[in-house]
């Protein structure tokens, strides 16, 4: 019998489960035209499932839906699900999975494969040709190359991370996966930048092209649109409708607002209250060189709300930075970038519905992006729904394998929602940093997976590092969870280490 799996069909009331599928408007389970029989409160069951895909539906709530103010065991809850397992031939448990010590759930289906195999692109470092100090801006430069070819459905191309990790040029590309690479060299000089750039295959090194440009002011927005379309017209042979693939308006008219854009950037990924503060000077600055710049405006609102190592913040914080950031993205609808960090701070200040959105769209604008990939699969692992979530985070790190630390972290989320407490352990224990509430995510985790003494040591590491932290207040307001559920789930594994001591 074939393998069961999930998917959402046509009709808005018919899902689709392998051979099978359920009507809901009917009430029939079905297989061809062949009605399957199902008694009441197994029918009930797969029903409220059904309602509920790719979500943990706990037992409690399952005997409350099935079976209402009549007492009964779990027991009858088990039968109920083993006759839906034999109706659905779901030996293997893969439409209807048992998360253990908390419910059932209905899995979605595995995203269809991609209909055919992109070119993969590798923008490696560029060479700084002048002053040391012009690194952020030479990086930011790379980036922004990355971010535009990204647009175009017809390339896919790896996270920068990954790409300006990798020290032996065209052959390290190759190992990660790239068919071709873009190498380069950028020199500064005032308000005139010199750029080279080439195109190669990886890792033979057969030029495909290469260009030298010259960028005063704003120009460097024309280069940088110039760069990214030859690359394709070179990988593709034609041109997918360039026009809709540029922003709607200039970025910036001022190299000066870009350059410091770019170094606020950079010292916002130092992750360090120092770093954060300095970051804002920058955009600032940047806002007033061009009040303007939308993407300035969208950083600065990150930058505000500071979201690294705080619990809880004032309402008018996050009025703050949702302001700077609704700005960001009034006035540059189309750059991705000003849409996920609006769908960040959203997502902080629990606007759960408007953070998706805000995702979403970015990952439209921008669908290879891997860092949106990653952010919209926390989101929605903070909706409630992990298991979508960690297609997306699975797939973004494909795109980007080498990534920064706060994929693993996104990641463990989702693996502690599912109860793949070593899973996300694992992830965890993988990170460079270990702030206090991190460490609490440790101590949950290894609590619910039953190693108790490391729990209390986890714990007494974080009191260590700071005294009047409070694990049980982060458990409770240190994640924006949309739904009590979920909190209760963490706060449950940080009760465990805490029991522990």
């Amino acid at each position: 019998m074939a393998k069961p799996s999930f998917m959402v069909g046509h009709a808005p009331h018919t899902v689709a489960l392998g051979d099978y599928c359920l009507d809901l408007a009917s009430g029939l389970l079905r297989r061809g035209q062949e009605p399957v029989r199902l008694r009441a409160k197994p029918y009930r069951l797969l029903e409220h499932l059904a309602r509920n895909p790719g979500r943990i539906v706990t037992k409690s709530e399952l005997m409350t839906a099935v079976w209402g103010d009549v007492f009964v065991t779990e027991d009858s809850l088990t039968q109920a699900i083993k006759e839906i397992r034999k109706a659905l031939g779901d030996d293997t448990q893969q439409t209807i999975r048992t998360i253990s010590g908390r419910g059932y759930m209905l899995v979605p289906a595995t995203p269809a494969p991609e209909p055919r195999q992109l070119p993969i692109v590798a923008v490696l470092r560029f060479q700084n040709a002048g002053d040391r100090t012009d690194e952020p801006l030479v990086d930011g430069f790379v980036e922004d190359i990355i971010v535009r070819l990204a647009r175009f459905r017809s390339v896919m191309v790896l996270g920068h991370t990954s790409t300006f990790s990798v020290q032996s040029g065209l052959a390290g590309a190759a190992q990660l996966g790239a068919d071709f690479a873009v190498e380069g060299s950028l020199r500064r000089t005032g308000e005139r930048l010199d750029i080279s750039v080439s195109l190669a295959t990886a890792p033979a090194g057969v030029l495909a092209w290469n260009e030298r440009y010259v960028a005063d002011g704003s120009d460097v927005f024309a280069v940088l649109d110039d760069i990214s379309e030859q690359i394709v017209n070179r990988l593709v042979k034609r041109l997918e409708d360039a026009g809709t693939h540029r922003a709607a308006a200039k970025p910036t008219d001022s190299l000066v607002a870009y350059e410091l854009l770019l170094r606020g950037i950079s010292r916002l990924r130092g992750y360090q209250p120092e770093d954060n503060e300095a970051a804002r000077e920058y955009f600032e600055a940047a806002i007033d060189k061009d009040p303007a710049y939308g993407l300035a405006h969208g950083y600065l609102g990150l930058a505000v709300a500071h979201l690294v190592g705080d619990i809880v913040l004032s309402p008018e914080v996050f009025d703050q930075a949702i302001s700077h950031g609704a700005r960001g993205v009034a006035l540059a609808p189309e750059e991705p970038r000003c849409h996920r960090i609006l769908g960040v701070i959203r997502l902080f200040a629990s606007q759960h519905s408007g953070a998706e959105g805000h995702m979403r769209r970015a990952l439209d604008l921008n669908p290879h992006d891997a860092d949106t990939m990653t952010q919209l699969g926390y989101v929605l692992t903070l909706r409630g729904r992990p298991l979508e979530g960690l297609a997306l985070m699975e797939k973004a790190e494909k795109i980007n394998p080498i990534h920064p630390d706060w994929y693993d972290c996104n990641r463990s989320m989702a693996l502690y929602g599912i109860s793949d407490y070593a899973g996300a352990l694992v992830r965890l224990e993988r990170m460079t940093s270990q702030p206090p509430w991190q460490l609490a995510h440790v101590a949950a985790c290894q609590a619910q997976d039953g190693k108790v003494e490391q729990a209390r040591q986890t714990l007494s590491r974080a009191l260590a590092i700071a005294p009047d932290f409070s694990p049980a207040l982060y458990a409770r307001h240190g994640v924006p969870y949309e739904h009590a559920r979920d909190t209760d789930h963490l706060a449950e594994g940080i009760a465990k280490a805490l029991d522990a001591n």
